[in-house]
């Protein structure tokens, strides 16, 4: 079996049924603050979702002769560190700590398509997708019978939510162009709470203390 075709067919859902949200709140609006995140296949005639049991993270596959190049695309949610990242300070994440996130991109690579070897980071930046910062981190690695194996990686900090869109091919090209897709059909609701408000001026005639 080729290294993109391990799967379980018992655990395997149709991608058209395979809408799953990102946040526990049933509602959200100005009168409800938060963040939604809802995503599915971008064409269910092309892709095979399957949710891992327990997690917050869905892999989705193409189906035999549907891409130009064999192709996973995994995608997770979890709780954003903050609402609104500094740029200078997503700029240093995406740059200093690219050693570690290249460690967790090589083991959520690895679940998906079998063992890597020799993973390098090819290149790093940071951009806006869907009108939120994002993270873009490039890959290349080894896969089984030497295969050389792409991998695009795209952060997206959407308000209270971080969407992390893993996409894996043996062609740059193609994993560019699935985790395109991917990015482009998650549905997000955001709303920020109200600013605080502001102390109401003194009463004419009176003195603070």
């Amino acid at each position: 079996m080729g290294i993109f075709s391990r799967i379980s067919c018992g655990a395997v859902l149709a991608a058209a049924a395979l809408s799953l949200a990102a946040c526990a709140a049933a509602v959200v609006g100005p009168e409800h603050p938060g963040t939604r995140v809802t995503f599915k296949s971008p064409d269910p005639q092309k892709w095979i979702g399957t949710r891992a049991a327990g997690e917050r993270r869905s892999i989705f596959r193409c189906r035999p002769l549907a891409c130009p190049e064999n192709s996973i695309v995994t995608v997770r949610t979890a709780a954003s560190p903050t609402r609104s990242p500094d740029p200078i300070a997503l700029q240093k994440f995406a740059q200093e700590d690219a050693k570690r996130q290249m460690e967790q991109t090589e083991q959520a690579s690895t679940e998906a398509v079998g063992r890597l070897r020799d993973l390098t980071l090819l290149s790093t930046r940071v951009m806006k997708m869907k009108e939120f910062p994002t993270v873009h981190w490039e890959y290349r690695a080894i896969g089984a019978n030497d295969k050389t194996i792409y991998i695009v990686r795209d952060m997206v900090f959407a308000g209270n939510t971080m969407i992390d869109v893993i996409s894996t091919s043996l062609g740059i090209e193609v994993a560019r162009r699935n985790g395109n897709d991917f990015v482009g059909v998650l549905d997000i609701e955001d709303f920020a709470p109200p600013p605080p408000s502001a102390a109401p001026p003194p009463a004419a005639g009176s003195t603070q203390r």
